[in-house]
């Protein structure tokens, strides 16, 4: 189980449909906590969630995350390899997957990179509420689309990306957009990583047993002996 994993069959194990698909993609530890001490979710994440989140995003059209997301993370630039970029050009992709901020009051870091250097011009989902002075700051190496009312209602973000080619769309949280977006019946599929980082301690998986809509699992804390 701890065998390193191949790169292409990570990125076949997540095929994107030809139709518009919404596939939320999280990890959690066994705490429930969706992040670590620093506030991200690094702190409980590894090489093999980041090799799956990299093989997630490789042929998505989408990235979208909320503002929240946005200031505990701070998302690098959105953009690919040449040989990358080769095989979504392949596959009929722009370079990169277009990064998509959700926010109800556009209070973002707008010095952070990802905002003027992505291979594709950041699109900015805001309320109608959000103050206009807000509005006017955002980036021009940005596009802002502000929602007709007050509330960012989640058919709105999906026919929003849709009607701009984004059909392959990877919801990287945080946990009140993924919520969001469950509740309105918009999310196709949930790809959930489960870590065994709980603050300084590590356990291991032992056992990962589908039945019906369910997975049972085991965790032994690194050190101990199962049986």
């Amino acid at each position: 189980m701890s065998a390193p994993l191949d790169d292409a069959s990570v990125v076949d194990s997540y095929p994107w449909p030809d139709s518009t698909w919404v596939r939320a993609l999280m990890v959690l530890n066994l705490d429930g906590d969706v992040a670590g001490p620093d506030g991200s979710s690094r702190g409980i994440s590894g090489p093999a969630d980041r090799q799956v989140l990299a093989a997630c995003r490789r042929f998505a059209d989408a990235v979208v995350i909320g503002a929240q997301t946005m200031r505990a993370e701070v998302y690098s630039p959105m953009r690919m390899s040449g040989e990358r970029q080769e095989a979504r050009r392949a596959d009929g992709l722009a370079p990169a997957p277009r990064l998509v901020v959700v926010t109800a009051s556009l209070d973002l870091p707008w010095s952070a990179d990802a905002f003027h250097t992505s291979a594709l011009p950041p699109l900015i989902l805001a309320a109608a509420s959000a103050p206009a002075d807000r509005q006017a700051s955002v980036p021009a190496t940005c596009e802002l689309v502000v929602a007709p009312g007050p509330i960012l209602d989640p058919t709105w973000i999906i026919s929003a990306l849709t009607e701009r080619g984004l059909h392959r769309i990877l919801l990287e949280g945080g946990p009140h957009v993924l919520r969001q977006m469950a509740a309105a019946g918009c999310v196709d599929e949930w790809a959930l990583t489960v870590s065994g980082i709980v603050g300084e301690q590590h356990f291991r998986p032992v056992l990962a047993r589908p039945q019906d809509e369910f997975v049972f699992t085991r965790f032994v804390r690194d050190g101990k002996e199962s049986s």
